[in-house]
């Protein structure tokens, strides 16, 4: 009964989750005592902890699943599949990580699977939805200046046409503002594999930019 009632809740959450506005730049981000007892809370069965972790969550959730799926329908049902992905699995988090951390990589586990499955249905390649804002925040590059400029439309068909783990590196880093540690977990790899990275990515976006700015 309370499994059935916490997705109840979270379908219900996600069916009001905005789809058509651009992404939001604000997010306060709760502190660390009042993460660990929401989660101590939902571990204990609280489905209305669970719903506020949703609606903590339910955007930056989107902001990454739009990013790396590039489709605002996948993105909007990757949502409700990761929380309640996060209702399951939740008795197994053991707070060696902040909470957000570990939902980053469900978030990311979710879109490959996602992606996976694409490639067995052998769907079309992946192409940026151009009916839904998508705007990276708080970075100072040649990508936001090209934001800046109002070339946000040459920004996302760039961001289309990157390698899955350059895309990927670049939403979490630039618009979730992931910490370089967080990453490192995040995408299981070095913290010295996730600055190169980051920085190829970085600079891939940018000659796409260039050759599509000509």
């Amino acid at each position: 009964m309370i499994i059935m009632r916490a997705q109840q809740s979270i379908l219900s959450i996600m069916g009001n989750l905005p789809v058509t506005q651009p992404i939001s730049e604000e997010f306060e981000s709760p502190d660390d005592q009042q993460e660990r007892e929401l989660v101590e809370r939902c571990q204990n069965g609280d489905a209305q902890a669970m719903e506020a972790i949703v609606r903590q969550y339910q955007t930056q959730v989107y902001n990454s699943a739009y990013g790396m799926l590039g489709n605002r329908e996948d993105a909007q049902d990757l949502v409700q599949e990761v929380f309640l992905r996060v209702w399951e699995k939740i008795g197994q988090f053991q707070f060696k990580s902040r909470f957000s951390t570990w939902l980053y990589c469900i978030v990311r586990n979710q879109c490959i699977n996602e992606k996976n499955r694409r490639k067995r249905h052998k769907t079309v390649p992946m192409e940026m939805d151009d009916t839904q804002a998508w705007t990276p925040v708080h970075f100072a590059t040649p990508e936001r200046e090209a934001l800046l400029a109002e070339k946000r439309e040459l920004l996302e068909i760039a961001l289309g046409k990157l390698k899955e783990d350059y895309r990927t590196v670049l939403v979490l880093r630039e618009i979730e503002n992931l910490s370089y540690e967080e990453l490192a977990e995040v995408l299981n790899c070095s913290l010295g594999r996730v600055k190169s990275r980051l920085h190829e990515a970085r600079m891939a976006l940018r000659q796409i930019l260039k050759q599509l700015d000509r």
